[in-house]
């Protein structure tokens, strides 16, 4: 056996054979949902994708974008759908190409008027959503339901997020949204995104984003204010 042949031979006893996602774009694979129509508010998303090397990919619900952690080419998490048709997408990426998979939900589930999503950039970190309602009662992992039908439906400890506050009818007035930073197994900084969604589906919808960078952990960071203005009455 000349060198050139015992180079190869050597290379995979050394190094092993390289695996089959070394060249190619990630396949993604979404085992649920399914499809199809649910009556639940609350979906788990998981599925598979074949570069075990990525540690984070993208999930896209009706267009809005967040990180989805990786955990040995698996996800999983929850999203509180929308009423109506919603379109899931989970996307990753290497260095050969974007892998993507899609599903549409039809969801047969109370109007949602508010929903605040809280989504960060680090994983392995425990961050968590505050809402300070107008009222000025608060919804957050240690008082889940408020009075007036708030209710902190996801909190995520392991990283990304995401962490979801709903209303089922909003309140006039203010809102105030704070961050925890509770815990950074070491990580020195994140930066968090929330998004907000009012009066979906309506001509009076709208959209609210705020970004801000923590970091250190310990207190309640404010984020961002909207306010929900009281409905026009028509005679």
């Amino acid at each position: 056996m000349n060198v050139r042949t015992l180079l190869p031979v050597l290379a995979l006893l050394l190094w092993g054979a390289a695996p089959a996602w070394a060249n190619d774009a990630p396949t993604v694979t979404l085992a649920t949902p399914a499809g199809g129509w649910t009556s639940n508010r609350v979906a788990r998303i998981t599925g598979t994708i074949s570069d075990t090397s990525l540690r984070v990919g993208t999930l896209s619900i009706n267009g809005t974008e967040r990180p989805l952690p990786l955990r040995g080419g698996a996800f999983d998490l929850s999203l509180v759908l929308s009423p109506g048709m919603n379109v899931i997408e989970v996307s990753a990426a290497n260095g050969a190409g974007v892998g993507r998979a899609k599903v549409s939900v039809f969801a047969k589930v109370p109007k949602i008027d508010l929903r605040v999503v809280l989504s960060w950039d680090t994983d392995e970190t425990d961050l968590d959503l505050h809402v300070v309602e107008p009222s000025g009662e608060e919804s957050w992992y240690g008082h889940k339901e408020t009075a007036s039908g708030g209710s902190l439906d996801v909190d995520v400890t392991t990283g990304y997020g995401p962490e979801i506050y709903t209303q089922a009818n909003s309140q006039t007035g203010t809102y105030k949204i704070l961050v925890d930073y509770f815990s950074d197994h070491g990580n020195a900084q994140t930066e968090v995104k929330v998004d907000v969604l009012l009066h979906e589906g309506t001509d009076r919808e709208e959209r609210h984003t705020f970004r801000h960078m923590l970091t250190r952990t310990g207190g309640k960071f404010e984020v961002g204010t909207f306010t929900v203005k009281a409905a026009r009455v028509v005679e």
